[in-house]
């Protein structure tokens, strides 16, 4: 065959497999084509079926909250139109925590369209005494040993002052040295398990002892003399304080006692001098 022969027939080859190849053409443009209008027909449903359906329509509040719902709202930062799918829920959690007065914060979505938000308070269990604009004011802090609240009401100064400790310049929010985060624990337990207890407490005086550690010495209420100790301050040491000092108020020799002193395990005292 000559190369003239062979060029044609090679041509014809070409020329016969033009129309699958275009038919295989059209067929993908319309599956092309089909994936488009099924792709509009999906955001058409979603814009105008499917988001009304996820649109944030309840917002619910539990726990123990400090703040009202407009407070809450307010720190939240929600849009006036929210979906559920928008909802930022570490974002409000982040910033509802971030408020001093608020211990822990909880926010959930629940399908398909209600935000849940649980918001416990700080409770206060003693006072330290910190400074605002150049004077002395008494400060609320928790059992996390965070101080988050300027004391201003009866109830809220009807507490125990915990001196020895200076919080210095009002910072609310901030948190005491660590070295004292059991001592508010212990506090926090006590004023939960034994409500009566807890309120005998007057004063707590932290004194150091050593390089490290330190003394407790607690005022109670129902007697004029101190008591020192390095233990937890719970319902059994506060029953058994209450115990020995009942003791010594029969045998008439209180009112002689200086000071007492539990930190060996058993009771010692001091006398008055003179």
């Amino acid at each position: 065959m000559s190369n003239a022969a062979a060029i044609r027939a090679e041509r014809g080859e070409v020329a016969g497999r033009s129309p699958s190849c275009a038919r295989r053409m059209s067929r993908l443009a319309r599956i092309c084509l089909a994936a488009a209008m099924a792709a509009a027909a999906l955001v058409l449903f979603a814009r105008f079926a499917a988001l009304p359906l996820l649109t944030i329509r309840h917002v619910l509040l539990q726990g123990d909250s400090p703040l009202s719902r407009e407070e809450t709202m307010r720190i939240a930062g929600m849009r006036p139109v929210e979906y559920w799918h928008t909802v930022a829920c570490a974002a409000i959690q982040k910033r509802l925590g971030a408020d001093p007065l608020v211990r822990r914060a909880r926010v959930e979505r629940i399908f398909p369209g209600t935000v849940r938000m649980t918001v416990d308070r700080r409770l206060p269990v003693a006072l330290v005494l910190g400074e605002a604009g150049g004077r002395s004011v008494p400060l609320l802090v928790d059992g996390d040993g965070y101080l988050f609240k300027i004391g201003a009401t009866a109830a809220e100064i009807d507490l125990p002052v915990v001196s020895g400790i200076s919080a210095g310049e009002l910072a609310l929010g901030a948190g005491l040295p660590r070295a004292y985060a059991a001592l508010f624990a212990e506090l926090a337990s006590l004023r939960g398990s034994s409500p009566s207890l807890a309120a005998l407490l007057s004063e707590v005086r932290v004194e150091r002892a050593g390089t490290t550690g330190f003394d407790l010495v607690l005022y109670l209420t129902p007697s004029p003399v101190p008591v020192r100790a390095q233990g937890p301050i719970d319902k059994a040491f506060m029953t058994y304080t209450l115990m020995v000092l009942d003791l010594l108020s029969k045998q008439g020799i209180l009112q002689d006692i200086q000071e007492l002193d539990f930190r060996g395990g058993q009771v010692v005292y001091r006398m008055k001098e003179g």
